[in-house]
């Protein structure tokens, strides 16, 4: 069975504003964490304490966390807990960076990664080079209608070519 119904020109158009907005908000996200990244006060910090594996508390998420106790320069142990990744996998005796995110929670510098947050903010931008190049479209359509119209009469000559010639090999 198949469904029939269409969609409405008004309903592309909340469903393109939709998917912009919630574009531009997760957008904001990635820019907002990634100033205060690179905008964070690091310190370094000698890793003391690497701890096991946890699951995060979240129900749907599967990452993985482990605890990192580490020392200052200072001489004042602290811990963080950091999302365990691949590439990066600190031991005892290694020089971390660290941050203050409010008092006495740190942040290690190490576990954040460039590469993942580039990728997001890439694919967040895609929607928006797609609305710009229906923009485009749309301007050019209105200041040369005649093209347009052009090349949509040549578009349906090809279709009713292909169509004949399907019905003359049958």
């Amino acid at each position: 069975m198949r469904a029939s119904y269409r969609v409405t020109p008004l309903l592309a158009w909340v469903f393109s504003l939709v998917v912009l907005a919630a574009s531009t908000v997760l957008l904001g996200f990635f820019v907002r964490d990634t100033v205060r990244h690179v905008t964070a006060d690091d310190q370094p910090a000698v890793v003391t304490d690497v701890g096991g594996t946890s699951p995060r508390v979240s129900n749907n998420d599967r990452r993985r966390e482990r605890s990192i106790s580490f020392r200052l320069e200072d001489g004042t142990e602290h811990a963080a807990s950091a999302e365990q990744r691949w590439f990066w996998s600190p031991s005892p005796g290694d020089t971390v960076h660290v941050h203050e995110t409010s008092p006495d929670s740190w942040e290690i510098s190490e576990e954040f990664s460039w590469i993942g947050t580039l990728g997001w903010i890439a694919a967040l931008l895609v929607p928006w080079l797609v609305a710009l190049a229906k923009i485009w479209e749309w301007t050019a359509r209105k200041r040369n209608p005649e093209r347009f119209a052009e090349k949509e009469r040549q578009a349906k000559e090809r279709v009713r070519a292909r169509l004949d010639r399907s019905r003359r090999r049958s």
